[in-house]
């Protein structure tokens, strides 16, 4: 696994973990879901443009290693 690798799947466990860790451990006794539906929203917003900056860098080849055109 390359080192650009694990950064993405020790950013993705990060995700995870605050996905669960801010809403029901630090927002718990706040007295109503606006604050983790705000914090759901902007973690969904956050994870949509990494997936969007991860995947621009893709490109098309074909099985000897060229690009396609």
């Amino acid at each position: 696994m390359t080192g650009r690798e694990k950064y993405w799947v020790l950013s993705a466990l990060f995700y995870s973990v605050i996905n669960i860790a801010v809403p029901f451990l630090l927002l718990k006794d706040a007295g109503s879901l606006q604050g983790a539906f705000l914090f759901w929203s902007l973690l969904t917003g956050a994870v949509l443009l990494a997936g969007a900056w991860i995947t621009s860098g893709w490109k098309e080849t074909a099985d000897d290693g060229k690009l396609l055109k």
